[in-house]
């Protein structure tokens, strides 16, 4: 039975459940691509994953086992043909992987659209379905019915899929801006006080895989499970040289894959795959951990370990009975004034500068040639200590004063420099009386200092002077002056709509022919 070419704008189509789309293009409720092999199959899922997502099509995708009558197998794809436009993806990826595109609304599949027929194929006589079979195609010259043998799950090809190595992928640095760490619980509080001195942001849990693939042998076993965010490369890769600690990468909310590994298949395109009360864990090796979420996590800094004093004393003042009565010393014996030293590392942004006060005339002139954005951005506070010039997000037009890094939030320090001892931010600020809505400035000279955040004034606002303005009287003309109006009516003949006549050579008037 030969396939026939759909006409422009024809209506009117033989094969159950075809119909023109709004381009004209014959289609139907699906589109089925057929391969040989399971690997066609993979191959064309981590093609199509990697253009398009794949969640617009899971409501109706399908993976089935087919065999032909002469018991031979090959595998289709099913899926809900949404638009012609996503079914000229799926055709395009198919040829290229050589299988073969098909589209139906029951069981009569007829070849898909080509360069041979733009708006599609259709059939002069469908007729029924033979016996036994589950559904048949149509293809350029010949008829071709199937059996279905099984279903396989999306989420079951997932699960089986061994990871692919990603050479250089650890070094990427937006991957690294939010990762998951598995810690054994050994391991823990050496890691966690590391992260923490490291000023490292992050939360931790305790989890318990619910299911762990065959070949693992950490069944049920309990670890940390870390999440981290903006961590340097240099603590990911001593995170990832001890043995025993993993480091993954989340590409979902409830998905972590190992750095330096990927899925043959973007999982971010099929998000709707894994259920919302569960995370998946792939590990190198076929391991996969699902754990039962959500995960609730813990803030680091509340994790770390601390030391109690073995010795108590009573209300009035006396040791408690049978414990040692030696003397302690003073917790001033070891404490240090804060002071600024040299800092390590990459060199902070500049968020603001301190201008000294006899500079003010070169503030004045940079104002006059800052653009308008930054006039809203800046703000400014006049203090005996100098001009405050504080910026929403990076200051790099005002290059004027000492240049000033944020070491904490509303704490200021100069560039290239840090206060040591190096505490927590919540330390310092506790230890420098800094609330918030409050910035303390430290500068190379002099103490340091404070002021509110109401002080600062936008520099927009600073940027005028008051400007004196005069009332201008209106001047009206006495009333007579203009005199009464006349109206003159000029004759214009009786060809007034043909426009005015030009005189000729000799003076004449001419009329209009």
């Amino acid at each position: 039975m030969a396939l026939e070419h759909v006409a422009q704008g024809q209506t009117r189509l033989q094969t159950p459940g075809l119909a023109p789309d709004a381009r004209g293009i014959a289609l139907g409720r699906y589109a089925l691509m057929v391969f040989p092999t399971l690997e066609g199959v993979v191959s064309w899922l981590r093609l199509y994953s990697a253009e398009a997502a794949l969640d617009e099509l899971l409501a109706g995708l399908e993976i089935v086992r087919l065999r032909s009558p002469l018991q031979s197998r090959e595998m289709g794809v099913r899926i809900p043909a949404v638009s012609s436009y996503a079914c000229d993806r799926a055709a395009r990826l198919t040829r290229l992987l050589g299988g073969a595109t098909y589209t139906g609304s029951a069981r009569h599949f007829v070849k898909y659209r080509d360069e041979r027929s733009p708006y599609g194929y259709d059939t002069a006589d469908a007729g029924p379905v033979p016996a036994g079979a589950d559904l048949v195609v149509f293809g350029d010259d010949f008829v071709q019915s199937y059996v279905r043998e099984g279903e396989l799950p999306l989420a079951r090809l997932l699960l089986r899929l061994s990871l692919r190595r990603v050479p250089g992928d650890e070094h990427r640095d937006e991957l690294r801006r939010e990762l998951r760490v598995a810690v054994p619980a050994g391991l823990g509080d050496g890691v966690i006080r590391y992260l923490w001195r490291s000023r490292v942001s992050g939360e931790a849990t305790l989890v318990t895989p619910a299911r762990a693939s065959a070949f693992a042998d950490e069944r049920g076993r309990s670890y940390l499970l870390l999440r981290l965010r903006d961590v340097p490369a240099r603590i990911v890769e001593l995170l990832r040289g001890v043995p025993g600690i993993e480091v993954f990468r989340a590409v979902g909310p409830g998905v972590a894959v190992a750095l330096g590994w990927a899925h043959p298949i973007d999982l971010t395109s099929c998000q709707s795959v894994f259920p919302v009360d569960q995370v998946h864990v792939f590990w190198p090796g076929d391991r996969i951990d699902v754990l039962p979420g959500p995960l609730e996590f813990s803030d680091l800094a509340h994790l770390t370990r601390v030391d109690v004093g073995a010795e108590l004393a009573h209300g009035d003042g006396t040791a408690a009975v049978g414990e040692p009565t030696h003397a302690q010393a003073s917790p001033s014996a070891i404490a240090v004034a804060l002071r600024l030293a040299p800092a390590a590392g990459q060199p902070r942004r500049v968020v603001a500068t301190l201008i000294p006060n006899e500079h003010a005339e070169r503030l004045r002139r940079l104002v006059l040639v800052l653009p308008p954005t930054s006039l809203r951005a800046y703000r400014v506070a006049m203090t005996t200590r100098g001009i405050l010039v504080v910026g929403q997000g990076e200051l790099d037009l005002v290059p004027l004063g000492e240049l000033l890094t944020e070491l904490a939030p509303g704490i200021l320090v100069p560039l290239g420099l840090e206060l040591v001892p190096r505490v927590a931010p919540d330390v310092l600020a506790r230890a420098l009386g800094h609330d918030a809505g409050e910035w303390t400035v430290f500068s190379a000279d002099g103490a340091p200092f404070q002021l509110g955040d109401a002080e600062l004034v936008s520099l927009e606002r600073r940027a005028l002077l008051p400007t004196a303005l005069e009332s201008a009287e209106l001047v009206r003309a006495p009333e007579g002056e203009l005199g009464a109006p006349t109206v003159v009516n000029d004759e214009v003949g009786r060809f007034a709509l043909w426009g005015l006549p030009d005189p000729d050579r000799d003076g004449n008037k001419l009329l209009p022919p």
